[in-house]
C-alpha cells in the first residue's frame, strides 16, 4: 500500500512538472472580459451623474408634459353653438364662431332648443401614442428613473388648478392659466412626445425637449426608441441548425421609459457641463 501511494505521489509530481514545463515561455492564459453593465446599472450611473449636476443647478423644478405639447395659441377660443330639434324629428345646428361669422344648417319649425359653447383651441394633448396601459407603464419607468436622480417633478394639472384659484385669473382661458402656472411653479418644461415607429420595441419613437421656461432656452433634445444598451453576446444555445447565440429579450415598456429618462439625464449633464 505504501508503495502504491508513493508511486501515485511521484506520478502527480511528474505531471505537475510536465505541465510547468509546457507553460514555460508561453503567454498567460487570457481572462474572459468582464460582462458589460446591465441596463439597470447604466441607468443608475446616469442618475448618479445627473444628481450631482442637477444639485449644482439648485435643483430646478421640472414639469413633464407626457405626450403633450405647449401650443403656440395665446388664448383659448370658443364657438357658441345652438341646436334646434324640429317637430318632424330633424335637427338643425347654428354655430357662431369667435370671428363673428355664423353658419346655419337646415330650416323648419322649432320644437326644442339647446345651446352651449366648445373650445376651438387644442390643449396640446396628442392623439397618437401608446395604448393607455402601456402608456402608464412607460411613464412609470420614466418618472421613477428621473426621481432616482433627485429630479423635482411637478404635476401640470395640479399647478393649473391651484393657479386658477388666484384672484383676477380668467379661468376660461386655459392657455393663460397654463402659462401662469408654469411661470410661477416650475423652471424647466420637459415635453415627451410619441410617434409611431414599426422598428422600435414599443412601436413608438420618443422625442424629448427640455426647455428653460423663463428664458425660452432649449437645453436638450433627445430622439430615441428607448432601447437599453446592448448587454453583450448571448449564451450559446441549441437551435435547429446547431448551436447559436441566444437572442436578447426585447425590453419591457417600463424599461423603455426608464431608458428615455436616462438619455434625458445624460443630455442635461452634457448641456450643463
Amino acid at each position: 500500500m505504501k508503495t502504491t501511494a508513493g508511486l501515485a505521489a511521484a506520478l502527480l509530481l511528474a505531471a505537475g512538472g510536465a505541465a510547468q514545463e509546457y507553460r514555460q515561455g508561453m503567454p498567460e492564459v487570457l481572462q474572459a472580459p468582464p460582462p458589460p453593465p446591465s441596463a439597470g446599472q447604466v441607468n443608475a450611473a446616469s442618475a448618479s451623474a445627473f444628481r450631482s449636476a442637477y444639485a449644482r443647478r439648485k435643483s430646478p423644478r421640472m414639469v413633464v408634459f407626457w405626450n403633450r405639447q405647449l401650443t403656440d395659441s395665446l388664448s383659448t377660443s370658443y364657438e357658441e353653438w345652438s341646436r334646434f330639434t324640429l317637430a318632424d324629428g330633424r335637427v338643425i345646428d347654428k354655430t357662431e364662431y369667435y370671428d363673428g361669422s355664423t353658419t346655419v344648417a337646415g330650416r323648419g319649425v322649432e320644437a326644442e332648443y339647446r345651446s352651449g359653447r366648445s373650445a376651438v383651441t387644442a390643449d396640446g394633448a396628442r392623439e397618437v401614442g401608446l395604448p393607455e396601459r402601456a402608456d402608464w407603464r412607460a411613464a412609470q419607468g420614466f418618472n421613477r428613473t428621473m426621481l432616482s436622480g433627485g429630479a423635482r417633478l411637478i404635476d401640470r394639472t395640479l399647478i393649473m388648478r391651484s393657479t386658477a384659484l388666484g384672484k383676477g385669473v380668467d379661468r376660461g382661458d386655459a392657455q393663460s392659466v397654463e402659462m401662469s402656472a408654469l411661470m410661477g411653479k416650475a423652471e424647466l418644461l420637459v415635453e415627451v412626445l410619441q410617434t409611431s415607429d414599426d422598428d422600435a420595441p414599443s412601436g413608438y419613437t420618443f422625442r424629448v425637449d427640455v426647455k428653460d421656461i423663463r428664458s425660452g432656452t432649449l437645453l436638450a433634445t433627445v430622439v430615441t426608441q428607448g432601447n437599453p444598451p446592448p448587454s453583450g453576446p448571448g449564451r450559446w444555445v441549441a437551435g435547429p441548425n446547431g448551436y447559436q447565440r441566444e437572442r436578447p429579450l426585447p425590453p419591457s415598456i417600463d424599461q423603455v421609459g426608464a431608458r428615455i429618462a436616462a438619455e434625458v439625464m445624460q443630455a442635461l449633464v452634457a448641456s450643463w457641463g
